[in-house]
């Protein structure tokens, strides 16, 4: 159910039934019974937000009924001539001055549009009225700061207060008449300091009031929501002719609320383009609020059903969309006839429903009835078919689509006055509905921006078709070299449209090759040269995964894979020096050989990318990708710079130079600082890498073999090598790279060092400070790690509680990984070649009978591992010696053949001291004797998962 959010000044239960939660994105309303589904990747910004609204609540109007709270009390006859209502106001303190500060930020953002003048003359007083909300606004503001106005005017400027269309107008009018605007704004302001509020003694109530009374008439339908079903249809029911209003096509029909009543029409041509102005002649009143019985919902359809069985049938484009409209007729209902009623289950209020279960149908505190005076409409939102497919982005499907445009103008012309135009729609995959496709649509564009023609809905982002495509796949589709003019050109296009960015204060977030659009190739002499666009950025990095951040190294700027809230400006510079990299390569693609790993400790090491032979165009590039933010050079200067570059008209061609592989640890450079572990073939050391000599280098850890198993175990550590180059997960230990030794005779792997050790070193050492808590929450990051691994198609063959490594009090990581087998070409198992020494009692029984390890195998060894985090690693509760005291005190194969007879006999480690029963139930289904029936680790974590909400 809603959370209702805690404000500074909390609204009261008597006005939080006027708001709603909206979802600016889609346009749509949430009913107040909706339920969220909430995952590690929901990512939804809502607004809470005044929905039922009702013209002329402050009872300011002339001509126009007021509107009141009904109440018990009696009219106050004999105190005054003069009639008071019979009710209290609609709104408290809170209330209004929160639709105060909605008031102020739609009328000043374009969302309660201001009214269409019909002359010169009331387009004038349009705008004197704007700055006369511009005086109120500012007024109130000086008194809640405690400001006087004469110190407000010289501070505040009258531009933070008036629509930003108007704003706009203004600031392309000639220099003397912006003086004169703004000097009457003054001399305005003064004298309404002077002349009314001081004199008539204005309160911050008075203004706030006058100011929302004066926005009723300057806009167009100031909180009403216009929507149009795809069909509608009013009839009798048992009327076999089904007459009344037939929807046939989306234009034809529409549906809305008015004062009191709920209203259908047919539209024509001419009432469609008066319907904004004023459609009340327009409409046929189809009920009043109290005539409604109840309403059904299904899917999309919605039938709103009448006291004389006469109905109204809506087919709307969602049920998103119809559950909202829905929401929106019963909470009127119970806001001007029944409060403790509703219309419909689906959208009603839980309290509603809790007091009607408990036989509470009287009134109550928490609400009350209002007099309506309100008029909503609806219309409808189309979008552009999907065509043909044309690849993947970031969690996303590209396709061609045809957009029918079709102008206010033509609206009576028909069909024949449709532009078809060909666009490109991007679509949100199905498991990735809750992030946004787009960041920001900038209303000022320049000439090498992309064109964003609308937005669809939440998942499908629709921009104009750009030929000949992406920048990348025509560089690399050209059999002849393009020309270093040619080159230039675009990398000056390019910078030119993040300079205006720049400019802006806007971040692109994703400068690439392949969001460069070429919209003329410019190969012929004829052209006048190449032209390009700057496109979306598609999914922006606040919401990708570390993976996909990683994924996209050396795009993404350095400090943007540390923390991504460092996006900014200076990370489209690194982007732009990368890109430039591409246009001089002919669209090749960087460290694209690279797994994740190496990618990642490309950055950790500070490399850079090769440069061209061309020493102005590579200190260019290196300055662009300075690994320090604030040396990186503004794009008016990058734009300066290839100018001159043009100028001087160099080659570059680009030079095969390797790249230097920081992968590849140089002996010299390690220093040794202690041994961390030694095994039957290997050691590990703790060394810091340092090859400036200052002791400031990373700390590492080194795996290495012993002098006597390193022909032996060679191709067992290169093995090794492969499989930790290949995994790149939070719960897996990081690989960084490897040291040879001249020759080739003996090799290091160099791996991520962790201080704390293993868990069967950590946990004994910390069981006061360990809670059950924290040792689920190790148990589900080693399922994580796991999941992630068998998903890659390997097998561990060695887990258990010494080789989960701790990164800190809240992060492990799985490590040692020499036994570990791929299984991509068997038959879903690895079968065991050698009699090298094996963790037998940590083994499933197949492995133990017949040296076959499945995924699930591994399964087995987690619930071993989960016994020793549940017993903190106590050498006394140990698997083995808790099997050994079960078989007896034996040595080599025998152990083997008394450990798969006790286990085939049923016999499992026993429910630890203090192990909640739920969790060694976990454990015992990791022991099922065949591997088929056990579970899986994707079930491990959701099990694990709910016991650590619990």
């Amino acid at each position: 159910s809603w959370l209702w959010l805690t404000l500074e000044k909390a609204i009261s239960p008597l006005c939080h039934n006027l708001f709603a939660l909206y979802d600016e994105s889609t346009g749509l309303w949430y009913s107040p019974n909706h339920e969220f589904k909430i995952t590690d990747k929901t990512s939804i910004k809502l607004h809470y937000r005044m929905r039922f609204y009702f013209t002329n609540w402050h009872g300011t109007t002339e001509g126009e009924s007021p509107v009141w709270r009904h109440c018990i009390s009696k009219l106050r006859g004999g105190l005054s001539p003069q009639k008071v209502p019979e009710g209290t106001p609609l709104l408290d303190a809170a209330s209004l001055e929160y639709l105060f500060a909605q008031g102020q930020h739609d009328f000043q953002k374009g969302l309660a549009p201001l009214r269409s003048p019909q002359s010169e003359g009331e387009q004038h007083e349009i705008e004197n009225e704007c700055l006369g909300m511009a005086v109120l606004a500012i007024t109130h503001y000086a008194m809640r700061m405690g400001l006087s106005l004469p110190t407000a005017s010289n501070e505040i400027s009258y531009k933070r207060f008036i629509p930003e269309s108007l704003n706009r107008n203004i600031k392309q009018r000639n220099f003397l008449t912006r003086i004169r605007i703004n000097n009457v704004f003054k001399k305005f302001l003064s004298e309404f300091n002077r002349r009314t509020v001081t004199d008539s003694n204005i309160t911050s109530y008075d203004l706030k009031i006058k100011y929302l009374a004066t926005l009723e008439g300057l806009t167009n339908g100031l909180g009403s929501e216009l929507l149009e079903p795809v069909s509608l249809t009013v009839s009798q029911e048992g009327d076999l002719s089904n007459g009344g209003y037939h929807g046939r096509h989306p234009e034809e029909v529409n549906a809305g609320i008015r004062y009191n009543n709920l209203m259908c029409n047919k539209l024509d041509g001419k009432q469609k383009n008066d319907r904004k102005k004023d459609a009340g002649d327009d409409w046929e009143v189809f009920c009043d609020f109290h005539e409604i019985t109840h309403i059904v919902t299904k899917e999309a359809a919605v039938t709103i059903y009448r006291q004389d069985n006469k109905r109204m049938e809506l087919q709307l484009a969602s049920r998103a969309e119809a559950l909202s409209f829905v929401a929106l007729v019963d909470g009127y209902f119970r806001l001007t006839v029944d409060a403790h009623h509703y219309l419909c289950k689906e959208v009603a209020p839980a309290s509603v429903v809790h007091n009607i279960n408990n036989g509470c149908h009287g009134p109550i505190w928490l609400v009350s009835t209002l007099c309506l005076s309100h008029d909503t409409v609806f219309s409808r939102v189309s979008a552009a078919p999907q065509e043909e497919h044309l690849g993947l982005g970031t969690r996303t499907n590209i396709y061609s689509g045809t957009l029918r445009v079709k102008s206010e103008e033509d609206e009576d012309a028909g069909d024949s006055s449709v532009q078809k135009v060909k666009v490109v729609l991007k679509v949100l995959g199905s498991g990735h509905r809750d992030i946004s496709l787009v960041r920001y649509i900038h209303t000022e564009r320049h000439r090498h921006r992309h064109l964003f023609l609308c937005l669809c809905a939440t998942d499908i982002m629709v921009e104009e078709f750009v030929q000949p495509g992406p920048l990348d796949l025509f560089m690399r589709r050209q059999q002849n070299p393009l020309g270093t003019p040619w080159k230039f050109q675009v990398a000056k296009q390019l910078a030119s449209a993040l300079s205006y960015l720049e400019d802006k204060k806007l971040v692109h977030g994703f400068v690439c090759a392949k969001n460069i659009l070429l919209a003329r190739d410019g190969l012929d002499m004829d052209e006048g040269g190449p032209f390009i666009k700057l496109s979306d950025p598609g999914i922006p990095i606040t919401v990708l995964t570390r993976e996909e951040c990683v994924h996209r190294i050396p795009w993404i700027a350095p400090e943007c894979v540390k923390n991504v809230n460092y996006l900014s400006v200076a990370a489209d510079k690194w982007g732009f020096g990368t890109t430039l990299w591409e246009i001089c390569y002919d669209g090749e693609v960087p460290l694209k050989d690279k797994k994740l790993t190496e990618k990642e400790r490309f950055y950790a090491a500070e490399c850079q990318l090769a440069t061209p032979d061309c020493t102005e165009l590579a200190e260019l590039m290196t300055h662009c990708m300075n690994y320090d933010p604030k040396k990186r050079p503004f794009f008016r200067a990058i734009v300066r710079d290839i100018d001159m570059l043009v100028e001087q008209n160099p080659s570059i061609e680009p030079v095969p130079t390797p790249e230097v592989d920081p992968t590849v640890f140089e002996k010299r450079f390690l220093k040794k600082i202690r041994e961390l572990g030694e095994g039957h073939f290997g050691k590990v050391e703790l060394c810091r890498y340092d090859p400036r000599g200052d002791k400031t280098g990373e700390m590492v850890a080194v795996k290495s073999l012993k002098p006597e198993n390193r022909e032996e175990q060679s191709n067992n550590l290169w093995s090794e090598i492969g499989i930790l180059k290949e995994l790149y997960h939070e719960n897996i230990v990081k690989y960084k790279g490897i040291c040879q030794e001249e020759g080739g005779r003996a090799i290091k792997l160099i791996m991520e060092y962790l201080p704390a050790g293993s868990l069967k070193e950590f946990l004994p050492r910390h069981r006061s400070k360990t809670s059950l808590n924290t040792l689920l929450s190790y148990a589900v990051q080693i399922c994580q790690g796991m999941d992630y691994l068998g998903s890659r198609n390997y097998i561990h063959r060695d887990l258990a509680a010494r080789n989960v490594l701790v990164e800190n009090e809240r992060t492990v990581k799985i490590g040692d990984f020499g036994l570990t087998k791929s299984i991509k070409d068997s038959d879903g198992y690895y079968t065991v070649k050698d009699d090298h020494d094996s963790p037998v009692f940590w083994y499933a029984p197949e492995c133990l009978m017949h040296c076959k390890f499945y995924l699930a195998s591994d399964v087995w060894s987690f619930g071993v591992t989960m016994y020793e985090l549940i017993t903190y690693c106590d050498s006394a509760q140990s698997p083995m010696n808790l099997f050994l005291n079960m078989i007896g005190r034996t040595h080599g194969q025998m152990t083997v053949i008394r450990l798969v007879r006790v286990l085939a006999e049923g016999k499992r480690l026993p429910r630890p001291e203090g192990c909640p029963e739920p969790v060694y139930e976990l454990m015992r289904k990791c022991w099922e004797h065949t591997p088929e029936r056990r579970i899986t680790f994707k079930q491990l974590i959701e099990g694990l998962s709910r016991m650590l909400q619990q």
